[in-house]
């Protein structure tokens, strides 16, 4: 190699921005089974991010039925290549409610108010793409396991043993999750 080609490939490696050892970030997504999701994250040395997630469905009304949704999980994405493809875990808790009115003829009406609270783990595979300027897109599928739940009513479910079933059954099922787009800023 000349002094000339060698000067070259120097100033090449000269003109990439070298990336910064920690990068301050935040996230917003849209996927299954959290709507909405926003993440506050720290990238370490591209090879791990580190982050804190709240995720919601905002109040939503059907057929007289109240509902919400939220979580809060820790989040943690290793870069096993140092690149946009990581293996990830969020462990958090979810809660699930509903609230209606119940009307009987003749004894009027009572307000029924059910909540599903679990903690969960979920391992996912996805990408996480960062350009150097700090725009982030990226995308991952999962798996939502239960590590325990509670289910309660405002009205005794040992009076309707379907009920109760359903719920602990929902409580206890591990669903896949995937999140269609996460945009944001890793600065």
């Amino acid at each position: 190699m000349t002094a000339s080609e060698s000067e070259t490939v120097n100033q090449d490696h000269a003109a990439q921005p070298k990336e910064p050892p920690l990068r301050l970030g935040v996230l917003a997504g849209v996927g299954f089974p959290r709507p909405f999701a926003v993440e506050a994250l720290a990238s370490i040395a591209s090879v791990a991010d580190v982050g804190v997630e709240y995720g919601f469905l905002p109040g939503l009304d059907v057929s007289s039925v109240h509902t919400d949704l939220w979580s809060v999980a820790g989040d943690l994405r290793v870069r096993p290549f140092r690149g946009a493809f990581f293996l990830g875990v969020l462990v958090g808790r979810q809660h699930i409610g509903a609230t209606t009115t119940v009307t009987a003829s003749g004894l009027g009406s009572a307000t029924e108010q059910l909540g599903l609270d679990s903690w969960f783990v979920n391992p996912r595979i996805g990408f996480l793409w960062t350009t150097h300027y700090g725009l982030a897109l990226g995308l991952d599928a999962g798996l939502q396991v239960p590590l325990s739940s509670s289910v309660t009513s405002s009205l005794p479910l040992s009076l309707y043993p379907a009920a109760q079933a359903r719920a602990d059954a929902l409580g206890a099922s591990m669903i896949p999750t995937l999140d269609l787009l996460r945009i944001g800023l890793v600065l």
